[in-house]
């Protein structure tokens, strides 16, 4: 005889089970995963890595690893904090396509912050321009401005054309980034330049990395997206950023 107490379960654990894979939604962009349900990529417990898993990972290891290169290269206090922070701050990058990140408010605050920096430099400096210097309350509201307007400019034009695991989650993006800081750090010397490059790489290669550890079917390491022609001039602009870091002979030994 059998047991319909069993039977009885075993079907109820069955429903269960296909009545929360009918609820999954399918994976927001449509680029990773192909519309597989998030119940199948992501079960419960195996949560993607958040903006504080990737800035604990991502400043743990450029910490460690300035530090073995100061041991080996003696690279000094200012080519050791820009390495770091080249890292730490690739870390985040990739997540700057997501329109729910802490990555992506952060670059808003940073992009307005230097937008107001510069405002009250200009506003605050001699010149018949505008009839510089002007009075502290206008160069306030002067600041305040350009922050606001560089903080929305910001955040909106990253929502608008960018995807989530997108071209941030591609393999030229840690090759782009390295060599934008490398460009950035052109008047330090080779050794500066090389340790950011080195540093901003790996932190981007840091994230990719662990989250794809940390999902079973999404690889965030695609040299191409479905938008080929997107991924064609991200790549061809990484190799005339990189090219112009290694030809530069700007660079100071």
């Amino acid at each position: 005889m059998p047991n319909y107490a069993q039977l009885a379960l075993v079907f109820r654990i069955r429903a269960i089970s296909r009545s929360r894979l009918s609820r999954a939604w399918p994976v927001p962009d449509g680029e990773a995963g192909h519309g597989v349900p998030q119940a199948i990529l992501y079960p419960e417990g195996w949560d993607l890595p958040n903006f504080a898993c990737h800035l604990a990972v991502g400043a743990v290891s450029s910490a460690l690893a300035v530090a073995y290169g100061d041991a080996l290269y003696d690279l000094g206090n200012s080519c050791s904090t820009l390495a770091f922070l080249a890292g730490v701050s690739g870390s985040l990058l990739p997540d700057l396509d997501s329109d729910a990140s802490k990555t992506l408010r952060l670059s808003g605050v940073v992009a307005g912050l230097g937008a107001a920096a510069a405002a009250a430099g200009f506003a605050l400096s001699p010149g018949n321009f505008l009839n510089r210097p002007w009075q502290p309350a206008h160069v306030a509201v002067a600041a305040l401005g350009a922050f606001l307007l560089f903080n929305t400019l910001m955040i909106g034009l990253l929502k608008r054309y960018t995807v989530h695991r997108g071209l941030f989650h591609s393999l030229s993006v840690p090759f782009l980034y390295a060599g934008l800081w490398a460009v950035l750090c052109t008047g330090m010397g080779r050794r500066t330049v090389f340790a950011v490059w080195v540093m901003a790489a790996g932190g981007v290669f840091v994230h990719l990395l662990l989250d794809a550890a940390k999902s079973r079917s999404l690889n965030p390491l695609k040299v191409y997206t479905q938008d080929f022609a997107a991924s064609t001039r991200l790549w061809i602009g990484t190799a005339m950023v990189n090219f112009l870091v290694l030809v530069n002979p700007f660079v100071p030994a």
